[in-house]
Parts: structure tokens; C-alpha cells; sequence
């Protein structure tokens, strides 16, 4: 292991001659292969939709696909009205302009449902008359007051129109189905007629409407609500869209805010480090291009930014300039010293060019971990976390000594070894106490990892963006308004398959969906509740009773098939297109919605499998029932995150313990410097089970990139303390000469490494805020790890200088 270690140190330090020898040749092909990258950062995208979280191919997010292919866009916007009396003219005058003004000036715009266009459905034996409630607008009070009468009467409007004082309704709004981005209109007159299956083949090879659109759909709600909203007319937007659209927003602000704050205190750091010109500009440089490389080739394969990635530009730049730092500290050292550019170089590869590499492959091994993950942004993080660590390896590597090559640097007068700061002395002080209080260290430490499994088992899972969002977010506030007036903003979706055409003619059929909607209404938990279901049950129903002189004893469903054909052509006939929010054009398959509060994603679980039993035992034998819809996708994300975090935290574990096995030249040992790479992980879970911070899609990543990150701290240690040791000196002696020259670029990177994640203490959004003060701290427990429980272990691993392993 000696010899191969030697041999790539001094592979390395030819590499170092023939960057300086060749140095403009080098810098060319640098510079060709990152702007190759570079040039694509301006096509990089944003999506902070639900169904983004899942890969395209998971079965959640197919059946969801498939529902919106067939049923239109899921996700709407909901304009909610606080009034002391809807139904006063004065307040139903306004609720119709905006109505109106949103229909008109919305892009995008698919379908529009108020009190102003409510389907109201009445007729006798022989006709049916299907028009919109204010089909004519009242001209009085005393008119307004039948059209109140009726909206209170008709069960279809209650919990999802109106509430049950009259004094909060809502405008439902549907965008588009699919993007027009890139899509020209048909001229052929005769497209209306194409075949219904040739149809469905073309709207499955079109993409959904974009993230874009719906975020110019919200901006222009925005925009006309506000020439509406007042204090006798209170407005408020909710909906899917409109948290999105938030959640995108302060994205972007936190991503400019987060680079910003970093590269500030980048060159802080750097002017207080090194103190000239060359030493704060060329890991400044080196950390950006390596940044703008990563999201270029995220542009390049059409990967967009996520809520999860977004860290990914400042976790690059943290790791970049700590690498950075390593090769400038060494050069700067070795040439105040001696004085020669090029043997500066090349002796800075040969001394640290192996551990910076290997610090490099174990933090590209801890964060790409992620890359098996099925939650896509978390698996993407994976990747190109990964591959930006890898880039920031081979630019401080090669740009650095090149930029060191071609310009110009002054030497300083050069500081002895023997010099002694405060630094220097409490370093000392700590590796004599580790050495004279060993055993009660690594004792206390491994009770501490002991307790913190026993505590893991208290953890709390979570996936719930709403509460991403501040208290005071006028999205969340909508949200939680609608959820407590309207019982519900967001659905469940039943798609009932017959496998039959006219399949949904059949009376057992219908009637246990009207059973499976009442009982759906009956679930109810401290947290959550099925606050209304509609389905073409209710719609049969109200046909039924239009058609018996609109006697309410008649709202129930035809219970002879034929009658059940008759009513449905009577109502298609009327004009009205409402059933095909229902029914598929076969009348083979049905929808049904329920509208629930937007809650925890894990309370669901329970409800959909309690659900899904409920329709086995219900339905006729031969029907299929798919669940799809906002609530399922959100319950698959967090089931992903928390199975595919074990596995990532195992590779991860597996990786860089083998990592270390490799470095060091010995089993044992590899496995023991464990220890302190796993202690600050065991910490992040202690400190989230008291703290009762809950294990969602951001805290799932603190463990695995913390263990990629604690690993270079302990890779500096490990290999150092070994060679002194291997030189002859006694196990106090190797630790001190270890902690006092590495110990300085230890505390350094790890300043560095902690500030890029404390940085997300000023993010907008609650889930950034946790991740960054569990990552910024567990970094500093790292450091603290390596520079008292990794020594102790060494004091009871080795007896004497001259025993071996």
C-alpha cells in the first residue's frame, strides 16, 4: 500500500511539472471543456410542482399522468371571497365583474366555476333544462333572494361553491391541460371528428402545461384580485398553483441570497486566510466555474431545478473553495519558503494531491448516494452533486496551478515551522487532553451513538409544503382559510374502470359509489377529514329529481338501467358539457373527488390503504379502482424519501468505509476511523428527536452529505497521524505533530464548509432554515470529532510506536 501510495504521489508530481510546462495549452483545454458546459446554464429551468418530486416512471406518478390526460389538470386555483353577505346584491355585482375579469384576462385559461356559471338543472317529465344559476342576473334584492333559495337547496354548491352561512365562496379555475409552448393550432376544421383513440395518442405524447404557464396563470389572478380585493370584500388565493407558484418565488430570492452571502464570506475568508490578490481571485474563480459548469450540465440534460437542488450551487461552492484552500495554502507555503513557482507546484500535488482526491471521491461518494433515490430532485442531487464535487476536484487540480503558472505572485517572508501562534498552542492542548482522557472519551461517545439509535426509533417523518412557507405566507394563510371554510383545497381522485363501454349504465354500480361517498364523508381524525366527494352519482341524482318536477324526495339515482340511458342523453342533450368532468367519452370509467385539507402527507397513509380495502369489499366484481391525485402523490413522496434514505445512508456508509479501507492500507483501521465520520450523523438524529424537528426531504440529506463532508477532516487525520506514526513516533507525539499541521486547514474548511450551510438560517422557507442548522452544526461536531474522538481511539488502537495493526 506504501509503495502505491508513493507512486501516485510522485505521478502526481509530474502532473504538476507538465501543467507548468504546458501551461497555456492546459488553460485552453480548460477552458474549451468548462464553457462547453457554461453556455447551457441560461436554458436552466425551475419546477417546484408536486408530481416533479416523482420520477416520470413511478407508478404514482403514471396513473396520475394518465388521470390528467383523461380528466383535465388536476391542480387548480382557488379565489376565495370573505363577505358579511354573498348573496347582497352589491357583493354578487362584484363577485360577477371578477368572475368576468378573470375569465376574460387569464392565460391559459381552461374552465372557470362560480355562483355565476353554477350548473342549475330543473325541468319536468319530458324535458330538461340545464343553465347557469345566474344565467339571468337579478336586477333587486328581492330577485337575488329565489336565486339564495336555490344555491342553499342544492347539496352539489355546499363546501364547494359556498359555505353554510353565505358568507365565504370561491372561484375555481383550470388551466389547460396541455403546454402551448411550441404548439401551433390546427386549421383542419374536420380535427373535432378524429377517431377518440387516435385522439388519446396524441394527448399522451403532449407535455402538460408548464410550470411557466401556470406561474403566468397565478401572476395575472394576482393582478386582477388585487383591483377587487377590499375590506367588505376580502380576497384570497389559494390552491396547488398558488403555493407553488410561492414556493418557486422564494426559490429564486433564496438561491440569489444564498450564493450571495456565500461568495461574501468566501472572500472574507480568503483576503483574512491569505492576504493577496491571487490567493482570494483564483479559488474565488476556481468555485464559481466550477458552479456554472454543474448547472450548465444540469441544462444540458434538461434537469431543472427543484426545491431539494437548490442547494446544490452553495453546497458546490463550500466544498470547491475548501479544496481551493488546500492546494493554495501548501503553494504559498512551500514558495514563500523556497521560492520556485514550478517546483511549488508540483510539490503541492505530491504532498496533498492524493488526500485532496480521495476527500473529493468521499464527499462525491456521501452526496451521490442520493443518485438511487426515487424522488427525482433527491436523486438528482445525487447525481449532479456528485459530478459538481468531481468537477471542483479537476479545476482546483489543474486550473489553480495553471492560474498559479501564468501570473504573476509575490512571495512573503516566510514564517518558520517552528513559530508558535494561539492556534498552534491550543491544538496542543487538545491533543494532550484527547491522549490523557482517552478512554472516557470514546466510552461517553459510543454510549452517546447507543442512546441516539434508541432515539432514532422517536423520529418523526413529514412531507407537507405548506408549511415550508412562514405563518404569516398569504398562500399558506389562503390555504388554511379555504381548508377551514370550504373543508378542503386539495383532492383525492377514484377513477372506477368497468372495462366495459356504457359499463357505468348499471344501478349496483352506482350505487356503491354513492355508498363509498358516504362513507368517505364519515372520516374524520384529529388531523384530517374528507370534507365533500362529487361524483357522477350526484349529478344522476340531480337529473332524477329535475326530472320529477324538481321534488327534492326524487334526489336519488334511476334504479332501472334503461332510465339511467335515457337521463344521461336528456342531460348531453341539454348543451351542458359537465360530464366530462366525470365519465370518460365510453361511459366506461368514473371519477370521483375528494376534497380534503391540506395537511401532513403522512396522515394520509392510513386513510388511503383504510380507503382502498373499503372499495375492494364495495365495488362490483370485475371493476378496477386506480387513486390518483394531489394526496397520493404527496403520501409516494415521502414513502420514497424515507425508503430510499436507508438505502442512500447504506451506500453511503459502505462507500467511503471502503474509501478508507483503501487510503489507510489496513481493514481494521479503516473501520474504526468510522467512528468519529459517523458520530456528527448520530448527533443530527439526537438533536432532531429533542428538538422535535421532523425527518422530511431536506433533513433526510444532512446525514449522507455531513458523512461525505466529516470524512475529509478525518482523511487529513488518519493519513498523517499514520505516516508519523509509521515514522517511529510514540502515539501522543504522532497525534500532536497531526493535529498541529493539519489541524489549522481542518478548522479553516470547516469554518467554511459550516457558514455555506448556516447560510440557509436566512432562507424564507422553514424546511431550508432546518437544514442548514442541522448541517452547519453537525460540520462543526465533525471537527470536534476529529480532533478529540478520532485521536482518543488512536491512543487505545495503538499501545507503542512500535506496534502495527
Amino acid at each position: 500500500m506504501k509503495r502505491a501510495t508513493k507512486a501516485v504521489d510522485n505521478w502526481l508530481y509530474k502532473v504538476g511539472e507538465g501543467i507548468n510546462k504546458h501551461k497555456y495549452l492546459v488553460l485552453v483545454a480548460m477552458i474549451a471543456i468548462l464553457m462547453a458546459m457554461i453556455v447551457n446554464v441560461p436554458k436552466i429551468t425551475l419546477d417546484t410542482t408536486t408530481e416533479g418530486f416523482l420520477r416520470d416512471d413511478d407508478p404514482v406518478r403514471v396513473r396520475y399522468d394518465q388521470f390528467q390526460n383523461q380528466f383535465g389538470h388536476d391542480e387548480k386555483i382557488v379565489v376565495a371571497i370573505k363577505s358579511d353577505g354573498i348573496f347582497e346584491l352589491k357583493n354578487l355585482t362584484k363577485l360577477q365583474e371578477l368572475h368576468n375579469a378573470l375569465k376574460t384576462e387569464v392565460p391559459y385559461l381552461n374552465d372557470i366555476t362560480s355562483l355565476i356559471n353554477a350548473r342549475n338543472t330543473t325541468g319536468d317529465e319530458d324535458s330538461l333544462l340545464v343553465e347557469d344559476l345566474f344565467e339571468t342576473f337579478p336586477q333587486t334584492q328581492e330577485e337575488l333572494e329565489s336565486k339564495k333559495v336555490l344555491a342553499f337547496a342544492n347539496p352539489m354548491y355546499k363546501d364547494l361553491l359556498l359555505n353554510s352561512d353565505g358568507t365565504f365562496t370561491v372561484i375555481v379555475l383550470e388551466a389547460n391541460t396541455y403546454t402551448s409552448i411550441g404548439v401551433e393550432e390546427s386549421t383542419d376544421e374536420l380535427d373535432g371528428f378524429d377517431d377518440m383513440d387516435e385522439s388519446n395518442d396524441r394527448a399522451e405524447e403532449q407535455e402538460f402545461i408548464s410550470d411557466q404557464e401556470m406561474a403566468e396563470m397565478v401572476h395575472k389572478v394576482r393582478d386582477i384580485v388585487a383591483e377587487y380585493n377590499s375590506d367588505e370584500f376580502q380576497i384570497q388565493i389559494a390552491g396547488s398553483p398558488s403555493v407553488t407558484e410561492t414556493l418557486k418565488s422564494s426559490m429564486q430570492k433564496d438561491i440569489k441570497k444564498f450564493n450571495g452571502l456565500i461568495i461574501l464570506t468566501i472572500i472574507i475568508l480568503l483576503s483574512l486566510l491569505f492576504r493577496r490578490v491571487s490567493g482570494v481571485i483564483f479559488p474565488l474563480l476556481a468555485v464559481i466555474l466550477s458552479v456554472l459548469s454543474t448547472v450548465g450540465l444540469m441544462a444540458y440534460f434538461g434537469t431543472p431545478i427543484k426545491i431539494p437542488t437548490q442547494i446544490l450551487p452553495s453546497f458546490i461552492l463550500a466544498v470547491g473553495v475548501g479544496t481551493s484552500i488546500h492546494i493554495m495554502a501548501i503553494f504559498f507555503h512551500h514558495y514563500d519558503k523556497y521560492g520556485n513557482k514550478a517546483e511549488s507546484i508540483a510539490y503541492t500535488l505530491h504532498h496533498s494531491g492524493l488526500a485532496i482526491i480521495m476527500t473529493s471521491l468521499t464527499t462525491a461518494a456521501g452526496i451521490g448516494s442520493f443518485a438511487v433515490s426515487k424522488v427525482a430532485p433527491v436523486s438528482d442531487l445525487g447525481i449532479y452533486g456528485a459530478a459538481g464535487v468531481i468537477i471542483a476536484l479537476i479545476v482546483s487540480m489543474v486550473l489553480l496551478p495553471v492560474l498559479i503558472a501564468i501570473f504573476p505572485i509575490k512571495r512573503k517572508p516566510f514564517v518558520s515551522e517552528d513559530h508558535e501562534d494561539y492556534l498552534h498552542r491550543l491544538l496542543e492542548k487538545i491533543a494532550a487532553f484527547s491522549q490523557r482522557r482517552a478512554k472516557p472519551i470514546v466510552v461517553s461517545s459510543l454510549i452517546l451513538m447507543a442512546i441516539t439509535i434508541a432515539l432514532a426509533t422517536q423520529m418523526k417523518y413529514s412531507h407537507n409544503p405548506l408549511t415550508w412557507l412562514p405563518e404569516t405566507n398569504e398562500a399558506r394563510t389562503a390555504t388554511e382559510q379555504i381548508d377551514k371554510e370550504m373543508r378542503g383545497t386539495i383532492s383525492l381522485e377514484l377513477i372506477i374502470d368497468t372495462k366495459k363501454e356504457n359499463g357505468l349504465y348499471d344501478y349496483e354500480l352506482l350505487k356503491s359509489i354513492e355508498e363509498t361517498a358516504k362513507y368517505a364523508e364519515t372520516i374524520s381524525t384529529d388531523t384530517y377529514f374528507v370534507g365533500k366527494v362529487v361524483s357522477i352519482v350526484d349529478v344522476m341524482k340531480e337529473i332524477h329529481k329535475a326530472l320529477h318536477a324538481n321534488n327534492p324526495e326524487y334526489y336519488a339515482i334511476a334504479e332501472d338501467p334503461n332510465l339511467i340511458a335515457q337521463e344521461i342523453l336528456l342531460f348531453e342533450n341539454s348543451g351542458s358539457d359537465d360530464l366530462e368532468d366525470f365519465v370518460d367519452s365510453q361511459f366506461s370509467k368514473a371519477r370521483i373527488t375528494m376534497k380534503m385539507p391540506w395537511v401532513d402527507s403522512v396522515e394520509y397513509h392510513g386513510m388511503l390503504q383504510e380507503l382502498q380495502v373499503h372499495l375492494e369489499k364495495t365495488l362490483p366484481a370485475g371493476v378496477e379502482v386506480q387513486l390518483t391525485g394531489m394526496i397520493p402523490l404527496l403520501a409516494d413522496t415521502i414513502t420514497a424519501a424515507i425508503t430510499s434514505a436507508g438505502q442512500s445512508y447504506a451506500i453511503a456508509i459502505v462507500l467511503i468505509a471502503f474509501m478508507m479501507m483503501l487510503l489507510l492500507g489496513n481493514i481494521k483501521l479503516g473501520l474504526i476511523s468510522m467512528i468519529p465520520n459517523l458520530f456528527p450523523v448520530f448527533f443530527v438524529i439526537a438533536f432532531m428527536v429533542i428538538f422535535n424537528i421532523p425527518f422530511d426531504l431536506f433533513t433526510m440529506l444532512v446525514g449522507t452529505i455531513v458523512l461525505g463532508l466529516a470524512v475529509d477532516d478525518n482523511v487529513h487525520f488518519m493519513h498523517n497521524f499514520r505516516r508519523y506514526y509509521d515514522e517511529g513516533k510514540c502515539v501522543d507525539e504522532a497525534v500532536r505533530l497531526t493535529l498541529t499541521g493539519s489541524g489549522r486547514a481542518m478548522l479553516i474548511t470547516t469554518i467554511v464548509l459550516s457558514i455555506g450551510f448556516y447560510v440557509y438560517l436566512f432562507a424564507s422557507m422553514a424546511n431550508l432554515f432546518n437544514f442548514g442548522l442541522l448541517a452547519g452544526t453537525a460540520i462543526i461536531v465533525a471537527l470536534a470529532a476529529d480532533l478529540v474522538l478520532a485521536p482518543a481511539l488512536m491512543k487505545l488502537l495503538y499501545k507503542g510506536h512500535k506496534e502495527t495493526l
